[in-house]
């Protein structure tokens, strides 16, 4: 199973930092920066720049983002100028998703309903412009697909000037971020975590972890930040496969509704619309309900980061007025992976992606990633089990 680990617990994190140890890792710079001048300057004037430094004779890579901007936006004005701009759907998702924690954050520290609250900083271009670029490196290097566990986070004490006046360290709204999420304080007068660092960190993990996880490391990124502090100022970042063997225990959430006004065909649509947002399963069995009436019990299975976001979608498609959530689901699980393989059909060259299950590091199965050959039956013409047959064929032979 492919895997990432963000380690915040030497500098904490800040927007800017954490891209730049993506970048580090191997997402595309040129990339990152063209979405980030693109995001920021629906706001105002902006300028990046993604250099290389060394952070004490550690190799290291550092983006320094201008702006005169100050912000002072309502999180609708927000939202409502990013939704102009053309991003891959996750990039979209998980970038709406940190900005939502940004903004509920706000207002539970300053008590204002979300329509009267001003973000200054946190609304500024420079800040828009680090969750954009943070979430497309994210997108790049594949984060978007892979089990994402974080470190604790390092906090500093003392004081700060925001747009509020003088605030307490850590700031409270990355206290109300990471509420529930480990901490470590460090014994400096600096703001280590900032408010749109944690929101991304929270966006992109689906847990956190005490130690390093068992992984085989592939690569490595740093993240530097631009003050000079008595530890390293750095954000790291581990991409790898985990080296656990045999079965996983895995937490997740199931939603159920039960429903009785609506046809197979929006069962069947809704069910393909929950798995192509993220769930990790969703199945519809006929049951039957008060006074006789015939029904279904939908049932999703998600991870808990996505639960309400998936709840609302159900209630949504379906007009469901509520949906049940056991929150503390566990399954056991193989170890899985996603990998592509080459395949040549009907004189065309394809990449499709091939699911592979794996117990104590053993072979014990494969199944084609259903999209990818749905997509080469049409373009091909070729019936859809033919395509499945000849993926998982190749991946039997190819794959070790």
């Amino acid at each position: 199973m492919e895997l990432a680990f963000i380690d915040c617990s030497i500098a904490g994190v800040s927007g800017d930092m954490l891209t730049a140890a993506l970048i580090d890792a191997g997402a595309p710079a040129v990339k990152v920066k063209k979405a980030m001048l693109r995001a920021g300057k629906l706001f105002g004037d902006i300028e990046v720049g993604v250099k290389r430094v060394r952070v004490n004779e550690i190799k290291a890579t550092r983006i320094e983002v201008e702006t005169e901007d100050e912000g002072g936006r309502t999180y609708r004005e927000i939202t409502g100028r990013l939704r102009k701009l053309m991003l891959p759907e996750q990039v979209r998702e998980v970038t709406f998703n940190a900005l939502k924690t940004l903004a509920d954050a706000e207002v539970k520290v300053h008590g204002k309903p979300l329509s009267q609250l001003m973000l200054h900083e946190v609304g500024a271009a420079d800040a828009i412009a680090d969750i954009v670029g943070c979430c497309t490196a994210a997108y790049e290097l594949g984060l978007l697909e892979r089990e994402v566990l974080a470190s604790e986070v390092a906090v500093g004490k003392g004081t700060t000037t925001f747009a509020h006046g003088r605030l307490p360290l850590p700031a409270p709204a990355t206290l109300e971020i990471l509420h529930g999420k480990p901490i470590r304080g460090v014994d400096t007068n600096v703001e280590l975590a900032t408010p749109t660092g944690a929101a991304l960190l929270v966006a992109l993990a689906d847990r956190f972890v005490d130690v390093y996880p068992p992984m085989r490391i592939d690569a490595v990124g740093y993240g530097a930040g631009a003050r000079r502090l008595p530890s390293p100022n750095l954000v790291r970042v581990c991409l790898g496969e985990a080296s656990g063997r045999g079965l996983k225990l895995q937490e997740i959430s199931m939603l159920e509704t039960n429903v009785d006004d609506i046809s197979g065909e929006v069962i069947g649509y809704t069910l393909e619309k929950l798995l192509a947002e993220g769930a990790l399963d969703a199945s519809a069995t006929p049951i039957l309900m008060k006074k006789g009436r015939p029904g279904f019990l939908i049932k999703v299975l998600t991870k808990p980061k996505d639960a309400e976001r998936l709840a609302r979608l159900l209630m949504l498609e379906t007009g469901t007025l509520g949906v049940r959530v056991l929150p503390l689901v566990h399954r056991y699980a193989l170890e899985r992976e996603v990998v592509r393989v080459d395949l040549r059909l009907a004189g065309r060259k394809f990449r499709p992606r091939v699911k592979v299950a794996r117990e104590r590091g053993k072979l014990v199965g494969f199944a084609a990633e259903y999209e990818d050959a749905k997509q080469i039956a049409e373009r091909t013409g070729i019936g859809l089990r033919e395509v499945i047959s000849r993926v998982e064929e190749i991946a039997r032979r190819k794959v070790r």
